[in-house]
């Protein structure tokens, strides 16, 4: 079965959530959050909230991987990311429950 963007969606915080709990992210990981984002970015079906953090996440990526800046995370940053995508997924999926 192929993931859904939904699915894409939920891979990619997992993968922010655990750069940010162990403050330290990897080559491999890098490449397949800017993957995932560029798939999602191309994605008709995503929310145009979800658009600006996406394109925020590729840039993040792509600037670790070409800089070689794995240590530098910004926890702020990311945690904001996770939290939007969460938002506006639970709005999408579930439009009459307060989160």
């Amino acid at each position: 079965m192929p993931m859904n963007y939904h699915h894409q969606l939920q891979l990619l915080i997992d993968i922010l959530k655990n750069q940010d709990t162990e403050h330290y992210g990897s080559r491999d990981e890098y490449a397949q959050i800017e993957r995932l984002a560029k798939s999602l970015l191309k994605n008709k079906e995503i929310q145009e909230e979800i658009r600006d953090l996406l394109m925020n996440i590729e840039q993040y990526s792509s600037r670790h991987q070409t800089t070689g800046q794995l240590e530098a995370l910004n926890s702020e940053e990311i945690q904001q990311w996770i939290q939007g995508i969460e938002t506006s997924e639970h709005s999408f999926l579930y439009p009459d429950r307060l989160m």
